[in-house]
């Protein structure tokens, strides 16, 4: 399949909607880390980050979850087993969902 690479633009607002994503994940999580609003906008950031690797590939959504860690300081949720409070045990550095 064939690929268009995004604008610089393009990635601006891409990593504009993690941002937003990434940052009410973990405000969520925060409250209850085990809660479905937490669920919800973890979701949500799956979603997302699977539309964006369909659309311009994996090497663009990567690049951008890449930056928007390093920017925000906020880990990308895990996929994977919950410790007793409901939170995720470790972070995941690739992203994987």
């Amino acid at each position: 399949m064939t690929r268009t690479s995004p604008s610089a633009e393009t990635v601006s607002q891409l990593a504009e909607r993690v941002s937003f994503l990434l940052t009410s994940y973990h405000a969520e999580c925060d409250k209850s880390a085990a809660s479905r609003e937490t669920e919800f906008w973890r979701g949500n950031l799956s979603g997302f980050r699977f539309a964006v690797g369909e659309i311009y590939g994996q090497e663009v959504i990567h690049s951008v979850l890449d930056d928007v860690r390093k920017n925000s300081g906020l880990e990308i949720p895990p996929i994977g087993k919950l410790d007793s409070e409901g939170k995720f045990q470790g972070p995941d550095p690739e992203a994987d969902f």
